[in-house]
């Protein structure tokens, strides 16, 4: 926590702001020699800077940078998985079964001592009745959707090895504070508080409601959605080291996905020429409405000509341009220099974003730490189908 702080520190004015609000002033946060390095990359060039492996002879402080990045999210893995039989994946899409495969892997030599278990956000209990077949557990599987919560009853009903005790499904909301009807599920040296996922600050509400529990296993995600002068630092060392956390950097942190295809990488380039041509479009047609969101829109309109995709984000907003689409496309080609250097700026901001995230994480793992528990940070998925993939596992001591 202390090296990977002191390495962002100083570069905080690029991955604490957003570039497209703040452009052109943003630009500025960036040094000459990255930019004019970047705008010297071919496509191939910028795929591996997207993986954060400069190719060619990148300056010194950006090759400096990214390998001390790399050095300090290195996280290890767990390589363990528990093949599922075929009735066990019934139900499961393939990136339901890798997680569950690798978590029962992670979960067995680690729990031995639990009786009972609490997953948050359970859904339809895929999860629940596994670690009921496979361990033994009295299971509660909570979540606020009651609609997939009888799904999941329906389909142990029908289910051709029901268990000898089912999952427990509990329609409610985990929130931070008192909650008399739930909080002792979490609570107790042979109960295990698992959440696969759990967005924003609902991480830190599991962690808090399993300050006595003997076992938890958390999987972050959606940190966007935190509060920064509410939700973080949280630990004595996060408050010691802490970083000035944006909402844009919370939103930054989400979007830690290395090893993209060659057609994905295609498509976020198309997205992103398309949304910053229409806001470069926005601000000189609407001056006076500021920075204009388009909102995320259908796969369809990115594929489709600039023209139909602005069309289409103007009609939402209630604009006119007043422009034909050959006028819109030929606006989108005299801008295309400039959004290539927005684009540019993006592919150099996006190399803070697993190190952002891992931050969070770590925090959140030294407050663990603080409340007794012995605790591991591992990555556990394949981060091609499930990008948020690290685990805080605490322990208590036998």
């Amino acid at each position: 926590m202390e090296a990977l702080t002191a390495l962002l520190r100083p570069w905080s004015g690029l991955w604490s702001r957003s570039i497209l609000q703040n452009w052109p002033e943003s630009a500025a946060a960036y040094p000459d020699a990255w930019l004019s390095y970047a705008e010297s990359l071919d496509e191939a060039g910028e795929r591996a800077l997207d993986e954060g492996v400069p190719p060619g002879d990148p300056p010194e402080s950006l090759r400096t940078l990214l390998d001390g990045l790399q050095a300090l999210t290195a996280l290890p893995w767990h390589e363990g998985v528990q093949p599922l039989t075929v009735t066990e994946t019934q139900g499961l899409n393939a990136k339901k079964r890798h997680e569950v495969e690798r978590v029962l892997a992670l979960l067995g030599p680690r729990t031995r001592g639990i009786r009972e278990a609490v997953d948050i956000g359970g859904g339809m209990g895929h999860l629940a009745r596994l670690c009921v077949k496979h361990f033994d557990w009295i299971f509660h599987s909570i979540d606020r959707d009651a609609a997939l919560q009888d799904k999941g009853r329906d389909w142990l009903r029908r289910a051709r090895t029901p268990a000898r005790e089912p999952p427990r499904f509990i329609h409610a909301s985990v929130e931070d504070g008192p909650q008399p009807g739930i909080d002792p599920l979490f609570s107790g040296r042979e109960r295990a508080s698992l959440g696969l996922h759990t967005c924003g600050p609902l991480a830190l509400a599991q962690i808090r409601k399993s300050q006595e529990a003997g076992f938890l296993l958390n999987f972050g995600c959606c940190y966007d959605t935190m509060e920064v002068a509410r939700d973080l630092p949280v630990s004595r060392v996060g408050k010691a080291h802490a970083l000035p956390f944006t909402q844009h950097a919370l939103f930054l942190a989400t979007r830690s996905r290395h090893h993209k295809s060659e057609a994905e990488f295609a498509l976020m380039k198309r997205v992103y020429a398309h949304r910053f041509a229409f806001e470069l479009l926005a601000r000189r047609t609407f001056p006076e409405r500021g920075f204009v969101r388009a909102g995320d829109a259908p796969k369809a309109l990115y594929t489709a000509p600039f023209a139909v995709y602005a069309r289409d984000r103007l009609e939402r907003l209630g604009l006119d341009a007043r422009m034909t689409a050959p006028e819109l496309e030929a606006f989108a080609a005299f801008v295309r220099p400039e959004t290539r250097r927005i684009f540019l700026c993006h592919l150099l901001r996006d190399r803070f974003a697993r190190a952002l995230e891992v931050v969070i994480l770590l925090d959140r793992a030294l407050l663990l730490e603080e409340l007794g528990f012995r605790v591991e940070v591992l990555q556990v998925f394949d981060p091609s189908l499930s990008p948020r993939n690290v685990a805080l596992i605490a322990s208590r001591a036998s």
